[in-house]
């Protein structure tokens, strides 16, 4: 084969993989807000927008840090209805020994778990014209 016969196949081969690879057919949206607990912003955990009522696509999920978070996993939350369930935590100040000389701080769960599971009465609809910005208060 010559040099420029090998080139050719080499540049094709790289190619290839470039046109295959994933690439979700849904339409997403990145959103983005804060979660309060009793008019706290919440200090740790994840909110998840699950889809439901024929909406398709998987659940996106995004961590809060200091009251925010920002789904933006495989370009945001699928367009569509959704059950957002909160779950929300705060440290302790008491330490877990993980062995080997390290430790992590214990969290506790905070905020009414309806919020966090399957249970939520959190819906959102995700559609072009909705709005990149949902905040969501939750009770104690």
């Amino acid at each position: 084969m010559t040099a420029r016969a090998q080139i050719v196949c080499l540049t094709l081969l790289l190619l290839i993989p470039v046109g295959c690879g994933y690439r979700s057919s849904l339409d997403r949206k990145v959103i983005s807000g804060t979660i309060t607990i009793g008019g706290e912003k919440a200090p740790r955990g994840f909110v998840r927008f699950v889809p439901i009522e024929g909406t398709q696509g998987p659940a996106t999920s995004a961590r809060i840090s200091d009251g925010e978070y920002r789904a933006t996993n495989r370009g945001g939350v699928p367009f569509g209805k959704h059950r957002v369930e909160i779950a929300a935590q705060r440290p302790t100040g008491e330490m877990i020994d993980l062995g080997g000389g390290q430790f992590t701080e214990k969290l506790e769960q905070i905020g009414d778990k309806k919020y966090a599971g399957k249970d939520s009465p959190l819906r959102v609809e995700v559609n072009a014209d909705s709005k990149d910005r949902m905040d969501f208060e939750i009770t104690e």
